[in-house]
């Protein structure tokens, strides 16, 4: 799997990724000839002139202008001193290996290049020779070995040995005689600079396939890494994670973010009252916001500014003696603890009866319907109780103006067989809940 993923990147890298390097270049070499064919001979100068376009950090190909001079004497035919006098050009194109570039070599010989280069041609000859004018044009096969020292980002100087293979008489104008159609050719060595043209950091001859495949690997596996690291161990890995200081044990949603089931912007793990109805306003805390302080909320009260102390009713209005409205205090499954969320709505019903000293109050409590009659009816007492303890204190009130009723599952506030289905976190996570909390509570009457 390992090597066909690198195969993938590599063909993707340069395939698709070359705008990320310079890959052309212009060439100047001069050098020297020296003719391989009937009559040898050397020969100052020759010139080439090469464009390159760099495919894969291996292989490149290029056009080449090349023209020169050749002369020389010798012995031909039974003629000692045959001459031969020329001029050519030659216009090629070729592909270039870079071996070195084909293993992981070291970076800090990086600097260095060994290319075996070959293609096709086509060569003009022009000149005279002992048997008269010449006038040859054929088609040719140019090979070179050529090595390259990397000066600068963009300056390379070069070195290369160069064999031409014409098809058909050499520089020196004679057709090797029962040897075939194809001449010795010539050789030439020569010596000059490369330009990389462009504006890229890095020019793609001199990168090492290995080190980018490495790198793209490197960053594949550092990503799946990060599919693995949970800094606050949530459950939630830290590249999908919106909130990644979550405290250890909150409850989240798939986004990381701590649940929030009511929707009222403060997480369940700080939210004193996580069931608030949807929509309302709420405080840090996330309490339903009671500006007049009544006991009613500000969703439920139609006399938002009621005088401090004053008795309500459940709309928020305010009344005077019997029948007055004070807050409803709610409770947990089988519990007759009092939450802190209610110490408020206590606080309240505490106010009332400081501004009232003539107030008597029946505390009764109420269960919902699980469980048997008998323990339910035992269960609203206990929370009736808890409900009085907590007034005298926190509050001081006085034990004797207060009365513990139960009424059990009798009664029923809200219709325990309904249903209603909220989102309950920013992924769109749907959940379902009955009203069985709103029947597990103490309310107060006045006497």
């Amino acid at each position: 799997m390992k090597n066909l993923i690198a195969t993938l990147l590599l063909i993707s890298v340069f395939a698709f990724g070359q705008e990320k390097y310079n890959t052309i270049s212009i060439g100047l070499t001069s050098g020297m000839l020296s003719e391989g064919g009937s009559l040898h001979g050397n020969s100052l100068p020759v010139f080439n002139i090469d464009i390159a376009k760099q495919l894969t950090p291996s292989l490149s190909f290029s056009t080449d202008f090349m023209f020169g001079f050749a002369d020389g004497s010798g012995w031909y035919l039974g003629e000692e001193d045959f001459w031969y006098d020329s001029n050519f050009k030659s216009v090629s194109g070729l592909l270039s290996l870079n071996i070195l570039n084909l293993g992981d070599l070291p970076r800090v010989n990086r600097n260095i290049s060994l290319s075996l280069k070959g293609g096709f041609g086509f060569l003009d000859v022009n000149g005279d020779n002992q048997n008269g004018d010449l006038s040859n044009s054929s088609i040719s096969i140019p090979t070179s070995l050529e090595l390259k020292y990397k000066i600068s980002s963009n300056i390379q100087a070069r070195a290369s040995f160069s064999q031409v293979f014409p098809m058909g008489p050499g520089l020196d104008g004679i057709k090797r005689a029962d040897e075939g159609v194809w001449d010795l050719g010539f050789r030439t060595i020569n010596l000059g600079f490369t330009y990389t043209l462009g504006k890229n950091e890095s020019s793609m001859e001199w990168i090492n396939p290995v080190d980018v495949v490495s790198a793209k690997m490197t960053v594949v596996e550092k990503e799946m890494s990060n599919l693995t690291i949970d800094t606050d161990g949530d459950g939630v890995s830290d590249k999908f994670d919106k909130d990644n200081s979550t405290p250890l044990g909150v409850a989240v949603d798939g986004s990381g973010q701590p649940l929030d089931v009511d929707a009222d912007g403060v997480p369940d793990y700080k939210d004193l009252d996580p069931f608030t109805s949807p929509g309302v306003a709420v405080d840090i805390n996330g309490n339903e916001l009671d500006d007049d302080k009544d006991g009613v909320p500000n969703s439920m009260d139609e006399e938002p500014n009621s005088p401090v102390g004053c008795t309500v009713n459940f709309q928020g209005r305010q009344i005077v003696g019997k029948g007055a409205f004070l807050p409803t205090v709610y409770f947990d499954v089988a519990s007759s603890e009092v939450s802190y969320s209610n110490y408020q709505r206590l606080a309240t019903v505490a106010s009332v009866l400081k501004a009232n000293p003539g107030y008597k109050l029946r505390v009764i409590g109420f269960a919902d319907s699980v469980g048997s009659t008998d323990s339910n009816y035992k269960l609203g007492l206990k929370r009736a109780n808890a409900v009085i303890e907590s007034l005298v204190n926190t509050f001081g009130i006085d034990l004797d103006r207060m009365i513990a009723d139960s009424q059990g599952e009798n009664n029923l506030l809200a219709n325990e067989d309904q249903k209603i289905q909220f989102q309950v976190t920013s992924d769109g996570l749907m959940q379902t809940k009955n009203f069985k909390s709103l029947n597990r509570r103490v309310q107060f009457i006045i006497e």
